[in-house]
């Protein structure tokens, strides 16, 4: 600032200086005093110019400096940034040494424990390799076992089995000779009540009127119990053809005296029929589907007339 101020003194000296040098000359070369005032004031001006230029350069001179200064300051700034992060980085390469350090340790331990595992897992491999081995041959040995024991114990229950059919045999023959030896008696019985009912008709001593029909009902129900069980046997059973003989004959005797047993089984119900029927819901028909499908009781007529009305089950479709 002094250097400026000093400077803008110095030219104005020199102005002036060559001011008067400039005067004395025109006086001494005797021009005219017009001249010499245009020539001054001419003089005038530029001084005026010098200084005015002269204070711009000392107004930017003393914006270059405050501007040097402020570049000063951001300097310190920007060192003082450069300086904490020099001294982040250190702490930084240090941080980053002492992971190296961890990391390395924590390898060599993972390394350690690894070994470790391998030799727990190899030594219980091996345990388990042993126990497997003698639990299949426990196993092997108790298959065996049970395979001996199974094919006995089939042996024995093909066996049983055997007898079992046999015994059913058996009582399917035996049921079979007891119903023909029944059927044979109930015939004979018939047999002697005709033979009775003859002579009291010969002597005069029986009416149609006072007939009774409680022995031909239960012969009918006898009959209609070993149809039902006739049809119930195996084909191959023993005693069937002598059973079936023996039913046919009983209802011909039957048929004679005028007895007529009707079986409604699998016919179609319709509310005409004179019976005692129960419906039960099936899903083995359609919907519109009625069908007798049990026959309990028989129905009997007499000479075309009945005399017992059917007991018997109706399976409707659902």
């Amino acid at each position: 600032m002094h250097s400026g101020k000093k400077s803008g003194n110095m030219s104005k000296k020199l102005t002036l200086t060559l001011v008067l040098i400039i005067a004395f000359g025109l006086v001494l070369a005797d021009e005219p005093y017009n001249q010499l005032k245009s020539q001054v004031q001419k003089l005038e001006k530029r001084v005026d110019v010098f200084e005015k230029s002269a204070k711009q350069t000392q107004d930017s001179t003393s914006d270059l400096k405050r501007q040097v200064g402020e570049l000063a300051v951001a300097g310190r700034i920007q060192q003082q940034k450069l300086n904490e992060v020099s001294e982040k980085l250190t702490v930084l390469e240090g941080r980053q040494v002492a992971l190296g350090g961890s990391l390395a340790q924590l390898s060599r331990e993972t390394d350690q424990k690894t070994q470790t595992i391998d030799e727990t897992i190899t030594t219980r491999s091996q345990w388990y390799s042993a126990s497997i081995i003698a639990l299949l041959l426990v196993l092997g040995g108790c298959y065996w076992y049970l395979h001996r024991r199974n094919d006995a114990s089939e042996q024995s229950l093909s066996a049983q089995v055997r007898s079992a059919i046999d015994t059913v045999r058996s009582t399917e023959e035996k049921i079979a000779k007891s119903d023909t030896a029944l059927a044979d008696s109930l015939f004979e019985i018939l047999n002697k009540l005709k033979v009775q009912e003859m002579g009291a008709s010969v002597n005069g001593q029986a009416r149609t009127a006072d007939v009774d029909h409680h022995l031909p009902l239960k012969l009918a129900d006898e009959i209609h119990r070993m149809r039902k069980r006739l049809i119930s046997l195996p084909e191959d059973t023993k005693g069937l053809t002598p059973l079936q003989k023996s039913l046919e004959r009983l209802e011909s005797e039957l048929a004679e005296q005028g007895y007529e047993i009707i079986d409604h089984t699998g016919m179609s119900y319709t509310e005409n029929l004179s019976v005692n029927a129960r419906f039960i819901p099936s899903e083995d028909f359609e919907a519109d589907q009625k069908v007798i499908s049990k026959v309990v009781v028989p129905q009997v007529n007499h000479n075309g007339m009945m005399i017992r009305m059917a007991d018997i089950e109706v399976s409707i479709g659902s």
